[in-house]
């Protein structure tokens, strides 16, 4: 009876931290996409002598991937799951076939369940390089 009660009451203490560690896990694998697709925008500038574009959308939670001339996307929509928002956007990103960027941008992801999960990815003006802080 005791060997349950210990067991319960670590269970019951333990519980609560995995769920932070998966939704945390989650977060970390969003901004990783997220960044994924900032890096597949340039490379694909890069490679096929096209200007791409990455377009976030905060109301959405989406980030998507187009040719700049016809506005196709390239790439599957990137969706933000349940517990990442994009808080903030300051616009889209536009590359050039050289790799450097037209318009710089910075995008925010906060985690809604820990306020201590909160990362910026930054697109340099001129040089494209994407860096996440």
């Amino acid at each position: 009876m005791i060997v349950i009660a210990i067991v319960g009451i670590l269970a019951f203490i333990a519980i609560p931290n995995i769920m932070g560690w998966r939704d945390h896990l989650r977060f970390t694998g969003f901004v990783r996409d997220a960044y994924n697709e900032f890096q597949q925008a340039r490379t694909r500038a890069l490679t096929s002598g096209l200007a791409h574009e990455v377009i976030v959308t905060p109301g959405s939670e989406t980030i998507v991937v187009r040719r700049a001339d016809n506005h196709v996307a390239v790439r599957q929509t990137l969706t933000a799951p349940s517990t990442c928002d994009i808080v903030s956007s300051s616009g889209d990103v536009t590359f050039n076939p050289n790799g450097t960027a037209s318009s710089s941008g910075n995008v925010r992801i906060l985690n809604r369940n820990n306020s201590l999960d909160n990362i910026v990815i930054t697109v340099l003006l001129g040089t494209g390089r994407v860096r996440v802080q």
